[in-house]
């Protein structure tokens, strides 16, 4: 199961460049967040995990 992580990664290698810059915007404005590191999430089913993990209200 993924695991829920505050803030940006240590080490953004190999991330998308729109990941950095949402992670670049988040961070200049002040406002906390939270990520999951997963693979693509290629079916609802997955999507549904991800979100019982991010406690997302559906």
């Amino acid at each position: 199961m993924p695991e829920l992580m505050n803030g940006r990664p240590l080490d953004c290698m190999g991330r998308l460049e729109k990941e950095i810059r949402t992670y670049d915007f988040l961070d200049r404005l002040g406002i906390a967040y939270k990520r999951i590191d997963h693979e693509a999430a290629t079916t609802m089913e997955v999507c549904a995990e991800i979100d019982k993990v991010l406690q997302a209200v559906i």
